[in-house]
């Protein structure tokens, strides 16, 4: 789940300030699987890694992500235009994998949000599957999405590498009880970064998962421990949320993650604020610091929410985040995805000021320009997301991109 699920956003116009900065690159949009001839389902490109061969990668993702019955999917090859007749057509010289939680864990269909490639053909996956409630109220003992995780064959075939992910959360009467809904974002390193909430419609605020409750999980163990912010209180009293949707592990037993705070000003407004993040996690002390946020092309805003989908750290450890911002002022018409670059300070925590990119993602051959743009993972010189392009009739038409850049110095990324 992303950015514009969360906010239950409609479509709306390209930003004026898309075209200011606009990284040079070239989109690759449709990016599909289809998993029958004349499929019309919508591929949406969730995470991304290198994989085994220079100029490869593992892409996870799914058909139809926010339906009651996604399928699950993972790809290994380059990243190019081909179609492979042998697949339907779908885009890609490479090979595509469906991944499916096994139908044992009660899992109506599967989202594969976040890889890491393990080498020799093995993988970690991790993602949230959906479960079919019919009529039913979701509770703690009966939950509606609950998070996964996979270590096994990267086309998903070892059964039991499967482990149910269900966060836990502290409900009214200061319980600890397992969440209702369950993400499980992003892995390396053998920890993994999610969400989780007891979540309907939040009466207070009228956005689904408003309160959320990040976490870290260990693949090894299951063991989860919530992500401490300098911010955040044990209950809804200030109105802070974040989320957790990247991690990196840089070395030595320290993480780094990424992700969105958001904060409601006045109550019964909404959203009204929102900042991409930035915090270190030291595994061996159990420890988390350098907590840093950042706002939209480091501007004071108070009507934006920018959120970091995901991290990825070059060789000179600066820190390249994709990003998606929203405005939430009916004034304004921003809509935009964005790579951001962040360095450390000398004293090891994060520089205040970010450089942005904008992202220009336009559609295959009609050159349309998207309206809507999510930038979900990274990887290198490369971003993979989820566009929305105009139709003549006044809808959209939506595709996933995967988007080639030129921010990273020559040896540094892929």
């Amino acid at each position: 789940m992303h950015l514009y699920d969360v906010l239950d956003l409609e479509p709306i116009a390209s930003s004026r300030l898309a075209r200011e900065g606009a990284s040079k690159g070239r989109t690759i949009s449709p990016f599909q699987y289809n998993a029958f001839a004349g499929d019309r389902a919508v591929t949406y490109l969730q995470g991304l890694k290198a994989g085994d061969q220079p100029g490869t990668f593992l892409l996870v993702g799914a058909n139809d992500s926010p339906g009651p019955k996604p399928l699950g999917l993972s790809y290994l090859g380059p990243l190019d235009r081909s179609t492979n007749s042998a697949a339907n057509n779908s885009n890609g010289s490479g090979d595509w994998y469906e991944i499916a939680v096994p139908g044992s864990y009660g899992a109506a269909g599967t989202s594969v949000y976040g890889p890491d490639n393990l080498g020799g053909g093995l993988v970690n996956y991790v993602g949230a599957y959906t479960r079919n409630l019919g009529r039913k109220t979701p509770t703690p003992d009966n939950p509606s999405i609950v998070g996964f995780a996979y270590t096994g064959a990267l086309d998903g075939s070892t059964k039991r590498g499967f482990r149910k992910v269900q966060g836990k959360v502290v409900d009214q009467d200061g319980d600890k009880v397992g969440g209702t809904y369950t993400f499980v974002h992003s892995v390396d390193g053998g920890l993994a970064v999610g969400n989780t909430d007891l979540a309907d419609v939040d009466g207070r605020t009228g956005y689904f998962s408003l309160k959320s409750t990040a976490f870290l999980v260990s693949l090894a163990t299951g063991k989860q421990k919530r992500i401490a912010f300098p911010s955040d209180d044990q209950d809804d009293r200030d109105l802070i949320t974040h989320t957790a949707y990247g991690i990196w592990y840089n070395g030595n037993g320290s993480y780094t993650i990424a992700g969105g705070a958001g904060k409601v000003l006045q109550s019964g407004d909404g959203v009204q604020a929102g900042a991409g993040y930035l915090i270190d996690y030291d595994s061996v002390t159990g420890t988390f610091s350098n907590y840093t946020q950042f706002t939209y092309n480091n501007r004071k805003r108070t009507d934006l929410v920018t959120h970091f989908e995901g991290i990825y750290r070059d060789g000179r450890g600066r820190y390249w985040m994709p990003a998606t911002s929203v405005s939430l002022n009916d004034d304004d018409d921003l809509s935009q995805a964005s790579v951001v670059m962040v360095k450390r300070r000398r004293s090891g925590g994060f520089r205040d000021e970010a450089r942005w990119q904008m992202l220009d993602v336009r559609e295959d051959g009609t050159k349309t320009e998207s309206v809507l743009t999510t930038g979900n993972s990274l990887y290198g010189n490369t971003v993979v997301g989820f566009a929305n392009y105009p139709k003549s009739n006044g809808g959209v038409r939506q595709a996933g991109y995967v988007f080639k850049g030129d921010w990273l110095d020559p040896g540094l990324g892929l």
